[in-house]
C-alpha cells in the first residue's frame, strides 16, 4: 500500500533530519550544545510515546527511603497515578514509583571516565526503591497494597533505561570497534546513536524474551528489600508456571517466552524481512520496540502515599533529634527509651547441622545480651554506681534519682530495653555493643532505636513502648544485612556457609564463627541444667546410630502475649513507675512459666509417667536450643515430636498461671541429613499457619472463653524443591488440617493404634496402599477400602470420623511405634 510506503519514508527521512539537527554545533559553547541536543532528543520522545506519558528535563527522582538519583537529563513518567512531582524553585523531584524510562544524553566521546560517569549515574537509578503501600479503588474493589496476599503483576518496577550519544556504536556484525557495548548494555536498556555515516542507529538486547523483560521491570531485584524480600517473592508471579494460573495461560497462548524484540523490526521499502539488517528501518523500529517495553510496564506502580508522609515526617524527626540532643545535655527531667534487639538469632543457631554447633549458638545468643551487653553498660560509665542492671531485683530508680545514667528496664527475647539520661552514653554503647556482637558471634547484627521523652510528655508507658517497637520493627524492614564474613578465591571454605576457614578445632577445619560456636560455655545460662537429661550430639537423636533417620524441629510460640502484656500495662495508666515495675513482673513471669513447663515436660519424659524418681533418669533424644519469653524451640528425635509437644501444650493450656495462657506449635520432620535452617523455616511456617487458625478462631469467640493452643506439621519427603504450600496443594485432595489439643491427642492415638500388632489390626502393607491411595483420589481410596473388607478387615474409622486425621495419622505410621513413656527407659 502506498499510504504505508510513504509513511515508512517519513520516518527514514524524521531519523535524517534528527541526525542533522544533533550534529549541530556551538564553537566554545559546549554546555549550550549540549542543551541543544537534549531538546532534540526530548521532540523525538514526544513523537512516539503515548500521550499518557509526560516528559521533563533535568530532574532528579527520589523514593521514599530518602534516596535522591543523579541528575536525570529526560525522565518519562506518569502523573495519573502518581500525581506528585515535587517543586524546589526550579528543581523537581519526580517519585520512583511515577518513572517509566530515564534518559541520559552524551556526547560523541565515549572514553573511560565518560563510561564511568555514565555506569555511576545509572547506579543512583537502579538502587531507588518502590514500595507496596498504597490505597486505591480497583476495579475489584478496594486495594491496600501493603496488606495484599495473593499474586501481584508489579512489586517493584524499575524505568526503562535509555542512553543517547552521537558516539558511532554499531553491532559485532558489522566488524566495528564496539569495546564500550557490553558495559553500556549492562546497563542500558537502549542505546540510540548516530553511526559513521551519521546516520541514526540504536542498540538494545533484542534476544530477551517477553518473560524476561516482564520479570525485570516489574519485580526488578526483590532481595534488595532484605526483611521483606520473602513477602515480596511470594507476592511476585515470575515463576508464573507454578503460581499464577491466568499468567500461567496468557504464557501458553501467546509464547511469552519466545516473543522477543526482535520480532518488531521495522524494513525499507527497498529490501524485505529476508534482507540485512542494515536495511531496517531504524527510528520506527526503535518506536515499536520502546512502546511494546512501555506496555510490559504498562501502569506504574500505584503511589505510596504513607511512605512517603513517613518519608518527610522522618526528616523532621531526625531535625527534632538533634535539638532535643542539646536539651538533653541541660535537663534533669528528659529520658530517652532505647531497645535493643539482636537480629538473625534463628539462622545463626540452625546454620549448620553439627548439634553441638546449635547448642553453642544458642549459648551464645542467651549470653549477648543478659551478659554482654550489661558488660558494655557498665564499663561506659566510671561509676558502676550510676548504672542499674539488676532489673530482676531492684525497682525503678533512674526517674526518681537524678544521678543515675542509664537503667535497665528489662532483658529477654534477644532484646534489651533500656532507660538513659543523654543521647551521648547511648551512643557510646551502641558502637562498642556492636563491635562486641561482631566479636563474640562472628555473623550476629546488632539494631537499636531510641525515643525521647519526659514524665510530663502526657504520654502513657505503653504508648511509648508501642512507639518504640513499630520504629524498630521500621528500622529493621530498611535495613540492609551484608555477609560479614567475605571470601576470596584463594580462602578454604567449610562446608556449609562457604565461610573462609580460620582455625583448626576438634580434628575438623572450621571458620571463626563454628569455632566460637564450638568453644561457647553453657555455664550461668538457662540449659545448663539440661545437660544431664538432654543429648549433645546429632548421632544421638537418631534411633540408631548410623542410619539416617528422622528428626524433628519443633518451634512453639504464645498467642498474644504482647496483647496481653499492652492491655496489662494500660491499666497502671500514666505512671511511669508502676507502667515499667509492672512490665518488669509480666516478662519474667511469661519467661519463668515456660522454662517451667518445659522443664515439667522433659521431667515426665526423663522419670516415665509412673512418677517414679528413683528410676534411673537417662538422656532423651532431644536438644532445647532456645527458651526465651513465649518462644520454645528444641530439635529431637523423630518419635518425640509429637508426644513431647502435646504433653507441653496440654500443661500450658492447664497450668496455674494467673490468665489463660495458650500456644501455637509447628513441627517439621526432616532426615538427619537435612539443612537444620530450611528445617526451621518449615517449622515456623507450621505455626504461623496455627497462628492464623487461633486468631480466626478468636474473633469468633469471647475474650474469657479458654484459649486453645493450635498445632500444624510438616514431613519432608526426598527433595524440598517446592515450598511446603505447594507440595501439600499437590499431596492429596483432602483439605490440609490444624489440630488443637484434643485433635493433636486423637491424632496421636490413631498413630500408636496402626501399630497395634491385634488381629483386626491392618498389615503394614495394606497401610501402606492406603497412604498411596489418598495420594490418588477419593475413588482409589474406597477400592482399597472394599479390598480389605472382602478380606475380614474392619474399614479403619478414626474417633471424629476425620479423614484428614487418618491420612496424616498414615503419613506419621513410623513415629508412633514407640509410646513416650517409653523414652525413659531407652
Amino acid at each position: 500500500m502506498q499510504e504505508l510506503k510513504n509513511l515508512n519514508e517519513y520516518y527514514q527521512r524524521l531519523a535524517k533530519t534528527i541526525s542533522s539537527q544533533l550534529q549541530l554545533e556551538t564553537p566554545n559553547h559546549d554546555v549550550t550544545t549540549g542543551t541543544s541536543r537534549e531538546f532534540v532528543w526530548l521532540h523525538l520522545f514526544e513523537k512516539i510515546i503515548p500521550k499518557k506519558f509526560k516528559i521533563a528535563r533535568s530532574v532528579f527522582i527520589i523514593d521514599s527511603y530518602g534516596e535522591i538519583s543523579a541528575e536525570v537529563d529526560i525522565a518519562i513518567f506518569d502523573e495519573e497515578y502518581t500525581p506528585y512531582v515535587f517543586n524546589y524553585g526550579e528543581m523537581q523531584f519526580i517519585p520512583i514509583e511515577a518513572v517509566a524510562a530515564v534518559v541520559q544524553s552524551k556526547s560523541r566521546s565515549m572514553k573511560k571516565d565518560i563510561l564511568d560517569n555514565v555506569t555511576a549515574w545509572a547506579q543512583t537509578i537502579y538502587k531507588l526503591k518502590p514500595v507496596l503501600n498504597a490505597c486505591a479503588r480497583t476495579h475489584h474493589g478496594f486495594l491496600d497494597t501493603f496488606k495484599i496476599t495473593r499474586s501481584q503483576s508489579q512489586t517493584s518496577t524499575r524505568p526503562i533505561f535509555i542512553l543517547c550519544t552521537l558516539h558511532s556504536l554499531k553491532t559485532e556484525e558489522r566488524n566495528d570497534d564496539i569495546s564500550s557495548v557490553p558495559e553500556l548494555k549492562r546497563n542500558f536498556d537502549f542505546i540510540l546513536h548516530l553511526d559513521k555515516e551519521q546516520q541514526f542507529q540504536f542498540v538494545a538486547d533484542e534476544k530477551k524474551s517477553f518473560a524476561k523483560w516482564y520479570e525485570e521491570l516489574n519485580h526488578y531485584d526483590l532481595k534488595r528489600y532484605n526483611s521483606e524480600y520473602k513477602k515480596l517473592a511470594n507476592l511476585s508471579p515470575i515463576n508464573f508456571a507454578n503460581t499464577n494460573e491466568k499468567f500461567k495461560q496468557c504464557a501458553e497462548k501467546d509464547n511469552i517466552e519466545e516473543r522477543k524484540l526482535k520480532d518488531l523490526k521495522i524494513y525499507t521499502n527497498k529490501s524485505n524481512k529476508e534482507t540485512e539488517s542494515n536495511d531496517e528501518n531504524p527510528l520506527l523500529t526503535f518506536m515499536f520496540q520502546f512502546n511494546q517495553l512501555l506496555m510490559i510496564i504498562n501502569n506504574p506502580m500505584f503511589f505510596p502515599h504513607q511512605a512517603y508522609v513517613n518519608m518527610f515526617n522522618d526528616a523532621i524527626q531526625k531535625k527534632k533529634k538533634k535539638e532535643c540532643v542539646k536539651r538533653m545535655e541541660a535537663s534533669k527531667d528528659d529520658f530517652l527509651l532505647a531497645v535493643y534487639d539482636i537480629t538473625g538469632i534463628q539462622d545463626y543457631i540452625f546454620a549448620s547441622n553439627y548439634l553441638k554447633e546449635n547448642i553453642g549458638a544458642s549459648y551464645i545468643v542467651g549470653k549477648m545480651v543478659e551478659k554482654h551487653f550489661v558488660d558494655v553498660l557498665k564499663d561506659r560509665v566510671n561509676n558502676k554506681e550510676l548504672v542499674k542492671t539488676c532489673w530482676t531485683k531492684e525497682n525503678v530508680s533512674i526517674l526518681q534519682n537524678d544521678k543515675i545514667q542509664a537503667e535497665v528496664v528489662y532483658i529477654g527475647g534477644g532484646n534489651a530495653l533500656v532507660i538513659y539520661r543523654d543521647w551521648i552514653l547511648y551512643n557510646e554503647v551502641n558502637r562498642q555493643f556492636a563491635e562486641t556482637v561482631l566479636k563474640e558471634s562472628a555473623s550476629l547484627t546488632m539494631v537499636t532505636e531510641a525515643i525521647p521523652f519526659k514524665l510530663d510528655c502526657g504520654k502513657s508507658y505503653v504508648e511509648l513502648y508501642r512507639e518504640l517497637m513499630q520504629k524498630l520493627s521500621n528500622t529493621k524492614a530498611k535495613m540492609i544485612r551484608t555477609k560479614l564474613n567475605q571470601t576470596l578465591p584463594i580462602f578454604a571454605q567449610e562446608s556449609f556457609k562457604g565461610d573462609p576457614i580460620t582455625d583448626f578445632i576438634d580434628n575438623k577445619h572450621v571458620s571463626t564463627e563454628q569455632r566460637l560456636k564450638r568453644q561457647a560455655n553453657y555455664k550461668n545460662t538457662v540449659f545448663q541444667q539440661y545437660e544431664k537429661n538432654c543429648v549433645k550430639e546429632t548421632e544421638d537423636l537418631k534411633r540408631r546410630k548410623g542410619e539416617d533417620s528422622y528428626i524433628g524441629v519443633v518451634h512453639i510460640d504464645g498467642n498474644g502475649m504482647g496483647q496481653w502484656i499492652d492491655g496489662k500495662l494500660a491499666e497502671t495508666g500514666k505512671d511511669y513507675t508502676s507502667a515499667i515495675q509492672k512490665h518488669r513482673e509480666l516478662s519474667l513471669q511469661i519467661t519463668n512459666y515456660f522454662r517451667e513447663i518445659f522443664k515439667k515436660t522433659v521431667e515426665k519424659f526423663v522419670k516415665g509417667t509412673d512418677g517414679n524418681t528413683s528410676e534411673k533418669e537417662e538422656k532423651l533424644p532431644l536438644r532445647p536450643l532456645i527458651l526465651d519469653g513465649d518462644d520454645v524451640t528444641f530439635i529431637c528425635q523423630g518419635d518425640l515430636a509429637i508426644p513431647f509437644t502435646l504433653e507441653f501444650l496440654n500443661q500450658l493450656k492447664n497450668g496455674d498461671f494467673n490468665t489463660q495462657i495458650s500456644a501455637c506449635a509447628g513441627v517439621a520432620f526432616v532426615h538427619s541429613h537435612f539443612p537444620f535452617n530450611l528445617a526451621y523455616d518449615i517449622a515456623e511456617q507450621c505455626c504461623q499457619n496455627a497462628k492464623h487458625v487461633y486468631y480466626k478462631e478468636k474473633h469468633k469467640h469471647d475474650e474469657d472463653e479458654i484459649q486453645e493452643c493450635y498445632f500444624d506439621f510438616y514431613l519432608v519427603r526426598g527433595s524440598y524443591v517446592q515450598t511446603m504450600e505447594e507440595q501439600r496443594d499437590n499431596q492429596t485432595y483432602l483439605d490440609p488440617k490444624i489440630y488443637n489439643v484434643e485433635e493433636l491427642e486423637e491424632l496421636y492415638n490413631m498413630m500408636q493404634r496402626l501399630n497395634n500388632n491385634g488381629e483386626k489390626t491392618w498389615p503394614h502393607s495394606r497401610l501402606i496402599a492406603l497412604y498411596e491411595a489418598y495420594l490418588q483420589g477419593k475413588q482409589a481410596v474406597e477400592l482399597v477400602h472394599l479390598e480389605a473388607e472382602s478380606r475380614g478387615y474392619e474399614r479403619i474409622k478414626t474417633e471424629s470420623s476425620d479423614e484428614r486425621l487418618l491420612f496424616d495419622a498414615l503419613q506419621l505410621i513410623d513415629f508412633g511405634k514407640n509410646r513416650g513413656e517409653e523414652y525413659a527407659k531407652v
